[in-house]
């Protein structure tokens, strides 16, 4: 006696319709240089954003000099003897510098 396999009911995915091709899209012509008068009024309108937006932005002079006077300072004591030796004085003279533009800043602006 000989026995069949039992059949196996195996779902096949049936496949969607495929969706119609579109179109392609067609823009309007336009003109690439807009007009006269409203060219005007948009840069006026940008302008008069920017002066009402106002320049809020200080450099921030006080950590520049800092970071300045602790550069020139490293640099002094990084570089081999040989280079050291010319730039010594360079290099202290500019961290100096650096560092009373910092202070002077800092009384500056414990004055205001």
């Amino acid at each position: 006696r000989t026995s069949a396999p039992p059949s196996r009911n195996v779902a096949t995915p049936r496949l969607a319709p495929a969706p119609p091709a579109a179109a392609p899209i067609l823009a309007a012509a336009q003109d690439s240089a807009p007009a006269g008068p409203a060219a005007t009024s948009i840069d006026e309108e940008l302008q008069a954003w920017k002066e009402a937006r106002g320049s809020k932005f200080q450099m921030p002079w006080r950590q520049l000099a800092l970071m300045a006077s602790l550069c020139f300072g490293i640099a002094s004591f990084v570089l081999p003897d040989s280079v050291n030796g010319d730039l010594d004085w360079l290099l202290w003279g500019l961290m100096a510098a650096s560092a009373y533009v910092g202070f002077r800043k800092r009384r500056e602006k414990r004055g205001s």
